[in-house]
């Protein structure tokens, strides 16, 4: 039903207009602006309440011109949002200085300091909650001004007219009159307050408020308005004098906002002519909440029987035949089937498409998998894209994570985060050239993830000066850019170690190390980078009171963090041959589309409400004239309504399985459809995926056959032959394709490291225990208790002076060494008892191996070296024949024990003995033969289990052992040389940690 822009009298009176939100809503609005227009024969000012169908207005307008305009009026008429039209107001830089949201925060932050009061109530876990609760209160102390200030309108439209001319009286009149007004408000609201959350809430207000607030500047420049209106009216300012005033409701108001702009609306009538236009929902609503609205408690009105056939015909005559329902099992189906449904409105001819993000998650996955379609299709995401969800900020966040680790240095992926960034100019930072700069970051990461050095400047700098110590004794170059690099950025890091910060001194070290960095001139390049340099330079905050405001680091970072959260990312058009508009349901109002795909419509997420205030309960929230969830669920109705009534291609999609895989039903509204069209009417579809879909074949056990052109190595050591014994398939992966898994950082204290750690300290322990003896007049020969004190000692010594520059950089491996020095007097009374049984110890970390020849199948005779390094070996001082070989284990004597048991499948003793039996000088044993193989446990049980279970399990039956052994590993090489099939068959022990899991897929087979 269409209704007659009403005739313009001369009453100083609202006049009131109605359009239908359906499909020709817009041409309705255009046809009534028109005709104002050509009654007043002035250009009337449009304001709209939301800013949503801004374009589409103007578009119709053109549209719609009516023939033959008088010229004073051929011009579009004026079409603003409310937002827009407040801050044109005339002599707006009369206004008291408008606080932008970081200086609101940063006001509750100054008032928590003057009011002992404030800090008693004001708590919040972390630093960020802190930050997030001053959000909260600004969003309250809005609502209470919204309450309060409409009631001083009076004394604002009286102070324009007295000190209009006097700008300084003016802005001190106005401060004076808000300060009564809050005074008075804040004992009569005090009185209904009975809990200590509304206390300390009031008392935020009382202190926040002034005459820079948004609700204040709101007020004033409604004022400015009016005062403009009426002396045009009075002094004639302008030939044709106020121009007529059309306001268009495109959403239900709030209460407060409701009475503040009929008041506005009645008294700006007295001087021009004034259209109050609103959206009649009789013939457009498709459920009576969206028909009968409110009613006067605040509840849903129930409809009566006229109203409840109105819906039905509104429903009849829907155009349900471009509506499509279609239900999803799972999250990734649904934003596949999202996509389907938008391509099959390109491939229709469709240009102007809605992807509606009732389930944000969905829209996003849907829109990253349209990019396909790369310049085809425009995205315009209105849905408020986090500018910290960009590259460049995840960029800027690894500086800022940099920043905020303890003084000891950061953890190496936080390390790797920030030198990894892409906007990190590592040639810039170091004042070299880009080509000498190249392949830096990863030998870094090749040293420290070698060293598992993990964490700390001590840390990192020992890794690097031991591997530029290992390139000097093996003909290698020291690498002194690694070296610069880390302390560029430690100095880096080292600038924030203040305890406190003025905002001021935060915000120029943070824009100097952009600078050094050549961060900041990489982010002036990039769209979103420059988005967030814009966003920094909020924390510009000069030499006022809130940039020497002093804060302790964290709550700066925190507050940093917080503002680019709330920014938005804003992408930037280009020309294409269809657009798609990423919105979310209230976007959608009185805005045309060609199609719109609605994805969220399940029970959970539509309707969908806002996050009540922190502060507010509904109830409190109807007493404020606030929005409440009724208004909300009402607004919610008639938004979809009007989508589906003046759309004519409308596709419903929802995922039917929730995360636990409970049945998640349609939304409510839509089963009510389903129920009013009958279901037969309106059927669920399933997604169609065929383009998507494949097919698969069941995986198979892994099995491997060496190519003949696959070069078989002709060095194998101890761990390889364990891997080709354990699973021949994990060696065909790691050994034959030279497959590995990335190297990276283990959890915790990595046990490798701990064992390379312990086998140096043991090393050059008893390299000096060798010195010593030579020394006659020693200590250590003045009989067993004291050689046992002076090893206990010097060990202690050894084992500090090693771990300590691993501790500096991580003190959690303090505990590593704690744990170990409890074990250092056992160990040393077991290597007092091996020395009065005859053994001493000989070397260390000596390279052993033997050859073994064998013909391949071409009957080339190939040699193989079986070869590694023995931890130990120790001599028999009365038997110059014999040798013990030994091998320390950082492991308990249990896990010890177990692998004894499978002595042929791990086989490093007995290789290297037999590396010992074949060369001996290699070993530097001339004439002797390994007599004795064990393990010694450096994790052994202490006390009662020590006696029980000791600490070293020695191989019994070594010939025996040995002859076996010989025997299978000719026979493993054998076949190796054979390229026989190599199958996956390990044990899940074996495959718990297997490099080439990811490869075989057990667990699938």
């Amino acid at each position: 039903m269409r209704y007659p822009f009403p005739p313009i009298s001369k009453q100083k009176q609202v006049h009131a207009w109605a359009i239908t939100p359906d499909a020709t809503a817009l041409e309705q609005l255009a046809n009534g602006i028109w005709d104002c227009a050509v009654q007043t024969k002035t250009r009337p000012l449009v304001v709209l309440s939301t800013a949503g169908p801004l374009i589409g207005i103007r578009a119709a307008l053109e549209k719609y011109r009516p023939n033959h305009l008088d010229p004073q009026i051929a011009f579009l008429p004026q079409v603003i949002s409310f937002t827009d039209w407040l801050e044109a107001a005339p002599g707006a830089w009369k206004f008291p200085k408008k606080q932008t949201d970081l200086e609101r925060w940063l006001s509750v932050f100054i008032n928590l300091r003057k009011h002992k009061t404030l800090q008693a109530w004001f708590k919040a876990e972390s630093e960020a909650g802190a930050w997030g609760l001053a959000q909260a209160v600004i969003q309250a102390c809005d609502a209470l001004s919204e309450l309060v200030v409409p009631q001083l309108q009076d004394e604002f439209n009286s102070l324009l007219q007295t000190h209009a001319l006097d700008t300084q009286a003016w802005l001190k009149k106005v401060e004076q009159v808000l300060d009564q007004a809050i005074a008075k408000a804040y004992v009569g609201l005090s009185k209904n307050v009975v809990d200590e959350e509304a206390a300390v809430l009031l008392a935020f207000w009382r202190y926040l408020t002034n005459a820079g607030d948004p609700v204040i500047r709101k007020h004033l420049a409604m004022s400015v308005h009016l005062q403009a209106a009426q002396d045009s009216a009075t002094h004639k300012l302008t030939h044709i004098g106020p121009r007529p005033f059309i306001w268009v409701q495109t959403a239900d108001p709030k209460p407060i906002d409701q009475e503040l702009i009929d008041r506005y609306l009645g008294e700006y009538a007295q001087w021009a002519p004034v259209v109050r236009t609103s959206l009649d929902w009789t013939n457009v609503a498709l459920w009576s909440e969206a028909l009968t609205g409110q009613n006067a408690l605040g509840e849903v009105a129930s409809p009566d029987t006229k109203e409840e056939r109105q819906i039905q015909r509104n429903i009849d005559s829907s155009v349900r035949e471009g509506w499509r329902l279609i239900s999803a099992k799972r999250f990734e189906e649904l934003a596949w089937a999202a996509t389907k449904s938008v391509e099959s409105h390109l491939i229709s001819g469709k240009k102007n498409i809605a992807l509606v993000a009732q389930d944000r998650l969905v829209a996003r996955r849907a829109r990253a998998l349209l990019s396909r379609l790369g310049n085809a299709l425009r995205v315009r995401d209105e849905t408020g894209w986090k500018l910290s969800t960009t590259r460049a900020a995840a960029a800027f966040d690894s500086l800022l994570e940099l920043v905020r680790t303890p003084k000891e240095g950061p953890s190496a992926s936080i390390l790797f985060e920030f030198l990894q960034n892409p906007y990190l100019d590592l040639a810039h930072s170091l004042h070299k050239t880009p080509e000498s700069s190249v392949g830096l970051l990863a030998k870094l990461e090749d040293i420290l993830v070698a060293s598992q050095a993990k964490s700390g400047w001590e840390t990192f700098m020992a890794a690097i000066e031991k591997a530029n110590s290992y390139a000097t004794t093996h003909g290698g170059s020291p690498n002194q850019q690694l070296i610069d690099l880390i302390r560029f950025v430690n100095q880096l890091h080292g600038q924030w170690q203040n305890p406190v910060f003025t905002c001021a001194q935060a915000y120029q070290l943070l824009q100097s190390q952009l600078e050094i960095t050549g961060m900041a001139g990489r982010l002036e390049q990039d769209a979103a980078g420059k988005q967030l340099l814009e966003a920094l330079k909020q924390f510009d905050l000069g030499a006022g009171p809130y940039g020497e405001l002093k804060m302790r680091l964290p709550e700066w970072l925190s507050l940093l963090k917080t503002v680019i959260e709330e920014s938005s990312y804003e992408e930037a058009g280009k020309d294409s041959q269809a657009t798609l508009s990423v919105l979310p349901l209230s976007s959608t109002r009185l805005r045309e589309f060609d199609a719109v795909v609605l994805v969220g419509c399940d029970e959970q997420q539509l309707p969908a409400f806002s996050e009540p205030p922190l502060f507010f309960s509904d109830a409190l929230n109807r007493y404020l004239k606030s929005s409440t969830i009724t208004a909300q669920y009402i607004q919610q109705a008639r938004d979809l309504s009007q989508l589906l009534v003046s759309c004519p291609n409308v596709d419903l999609l929802w995922q039917n399985k929730s995360k636990s895989g409970e049945p998640l039903r349609s939304s409510a509204w839509i089963a009510r459809l389903q129920v009013a069209l009958g279901k037969n009417a309106l059927k669920i579809l399933e997604p169609n995926l065929k383009p998507y879909e494949g097919q698969s074949q069941p995986i198979q056990m892994a099995i491997g056959k060496p190519d003949h052109d696959l070069p078989i190595p002709t060095t194998i050591s101890p761990s390889a032959y364990k891997a080709l014994r354990d699973c021949p398939y994990r060696y065909y992966v790691s050994s034959l394709l030279g497959l590995r898994k990335a190297k990276e950082f283990e959890e915790g204290f990595d046990a490798s490291l701990a064992g390379q750690t312990l086998h140096a300290l043991l090393r050059n322990f008893f390299h000096a225990l060798k010195t010593e003896e030579k020394n006659s007049h020693s200590l250590i020969h003045s009989g067993d208790e004291a050689r046992r004190q002076w090893m206990i000692e010097h060990l202690t010594q050894f084992s500090e002076k090693e771990f300590e520059r691993l501790i500096a950089g991580d003190a959690k491996i303090l505990g590593t060494l704690r744990d170990w020095q409890k074990q250092i007097p056992s160990f040393i009374d077991w290597q007092i008892k091996r020395e009065n049984e005859g053994w001493r110890y000989h070397d260390a970390e000596l390279p052993v191996g033997f050859a073994i020849t064998l013909k391949d199948p071409d009957g080339v005779e190939r040699e193989i070296r079986i070869a590694g390094r023995a931890d130990r070996f120790d001599i028999h001082q009365s038997n110059e024949s014999i040798a013990a070989v030994i091998d320390y284990k950082n492991q308990s004597m249990k896990k010890i024990s177990d692998r004894a048991k499978n002595i042929l499948d791990d086989p490093q003793l007995l290789i290297y003995a037999r590396g010992v039996d074949e060369n001996p000088v290699a070993a530097r044993l001339p004439g002797r033969t390994i007599g004795q193989a064990e393990w010694v446990s450096l994790k052994a049980k202490i006390g009662e289990g020590e006696k029980k279970n000791g600490r070293t399990h020695q191989l019994e039956d070594m010939p025996g052992l040995m002859e076996e052994f010989s025997v299978q590993i000719v026979q493993d090489l054998n076949d190796l040389w054979a390229r026989k099939p190599m199958q996956a068959f390990a044990p899940d022990s074996v495959c718990q940690y297997c490099d080439a899991r990811g490869v075989c897929r057990k667990g699938m087979w």
